[in-house]
């Protein structure tokens, strides 16, 4: 079977994804970590958990630090205080080993990321949103 082909398809999408479609493509990435540490934790593998919960919290910090605040006013207030939340826990996550945070923060970015969707196919929306640039952050695994 040939490895290469999920990266290389994984790889168009996020190449021709608009970018509310890159956000949400984060949204699900930070999820399935989140849920994966989560498992983890259950199984008592903490260094796994630890690499786990450094690339949702990667995501998150991409998501925070490309926010334009000049221009997303008071929507972007408020996902810089959600996402400052998110990392919060994360945090407290790994230092608790309490998967309530990660509960938490799942929540939170499952309502992000419906919201997202929910727009994501507003042509209007998306191209006032071609200022959010993701950069290289892989999303892959």
């Amino acid at each position: 079977m040939d490895t290469q082909q999920p990266k290389s398809y994984k790889k168009l999408q996020v190449e021709t994804a608009s970018p509310i479609g890159l956000v949400v493509m984060l949204y699900d990435r930070a999820i399935v970590l989140l849920n994966k540490a989560r498992k983890e934790i259950d199984e008592k593998q903490y260094e796994a958990k630890g690499h786990t919960l450094d690339k949702a919290s990667d995501i998150i910090l991409e998501l925070l630090t490309t926010l334009d605040k000049d221009k997303g006013g008071e929507i972007a207030s408020s996902l810089t205080n959600l996402y400052n939340f998110i990392l919060r826990e994360i945090t407290d996550a790994n230092s608790s080993l309490k998967t309530k945070h990660l509960d938490n923060a799942c929540k939170i970015l499952s309502e992000l990321r419906e919201s997202w969707e929910s727009v994501k196919d507003n042509k209007e929306i998306d191209a006032k949103s071609q200022d959010h640039i993701v950069n290289n952050l892989d999303i892959s695994g």
